[in-house]
């Protein structure tokens, strides 16, 4: 029955089955909302859907990543691509002092409202954009394609930018886009971080053996997604075109990438896979 009701749910236009899974997370969060005063201020599903999870928790999980692997002072210029309804940026608040600064777009309307009316009396010289930016999963009717979308941030203005279960979401060709406009924004030795679904051989041999908890099938240029009708819906990418593109835009990958618990084994416990990219210092390339 769980399957048959998982199957015709999605039939439904994204935004209403979107609508109605924030609504069942909301319910099944319910009682820990109730018994833990520090979730009871947290934006609900229905307003904007991006999974299930704690959302404090979720933010602390990758303030501890802009941390230990992006540097994070207080001082920090942060750019938040796709901020939602304000999971990293409730952290940074007590985080960044008056000499850093933060700047958060997402396509949804509804969430950036509430990332001001949550966070910017406590913050009002953090930046919270509304990107009418069109995405067939989460902005079918936006008037700006990804692939043109130009980020509200001045060239080389950033010393930090982030993008967390973004790039699940968009075709190649919108992500080739988005790491030109994160190398433009950034600082010269400023840091992109940013996770995807990478494919290798070895991953696509577990997917195709059932060994993934992640549906995804075969759908073109080498990409696998779970809902062929939505790719938008989750998108996984081949790890070899996610670095070309990284490369195309001019960053460095120095780390390589670390890969998550999607699909074991795993380096770190992120969902998803995890890339560290660098601008390269001023004059470090002829």
């Amino acid at each position: 029955m769980k399957s048959i009701l998982k199957s015709a749910a999605s039939l439904l236009p994204p935004a209403v089955r979107r609508a109605a899974s924030g609504a069942v997370l909301d319910l099944a969060s319910l009682p820990e909302r109730l018994r833990d005063p520090d979730r009871r201020d947290e934006p609900w599903q229905t307003l904007h859907n991006v999974g299930g999870g704690d959302f404090a928790a979720a933010g602390r999980h990758n303030l501890d990543l802009l941390t230990r692997y992006a540097g994070l002072t207080p001082s920090s210029r942060v750019l938040d691509i796709g901020c939602g309804a304000g999971r990293m940026a409730a952290p940074l608040v007590y985080v960044l002092g008056a000499n850093g600064g933060y700047v958060g777009f997402d396509v949804s309307r509804a969430a950036i409202r509430a990332c001001r009316q949550r966070l910017g009396r406590a913050r009002p010289d953090f930046r919270f954009v509304h990107a009418d930016v069109r995405n067939r999963e989460y902005r079918a009717s936006g008037a700006v394609a990804e692939t043109a979308f130009v980020f509200p941030t001045a060239d080389g203005e950033i010393d930090i930018a982030m993008a967390t279960s973004v790039f699940s979401h968009m075709r190649l060709d919108s992500i080739a886009h988005y790491l030109r406009e994160a190398a433009r924004s950034l600082k010269p030795g400023g840091r992109f971080l940013f996770t995807a679904f990478a494919l290798t051989e070895e991953r696509v041999a577990r997917i195709e053996a059932g060994r993934s908890p992640m549906r995804f099938k075969p759908w073109k240029d080498g990409a696998w997604v779970v809902d062929p009708r939505s790719p938008e819906r989750a998108i996984a990418h081949p790890l070899s075109a996610l670095k070309a593109a990284t490369a195309a835009a001019g960053l460095d990958l120095p780390n390589g990438v670390a890969f998550g618990c999607w699909l074991p084994p795993s380096a770190y416990s992120g969902g998803q896979d995890l890339f560290i990219a660098v601008k390269p210092p001023a004059g470090s390339r002829p």
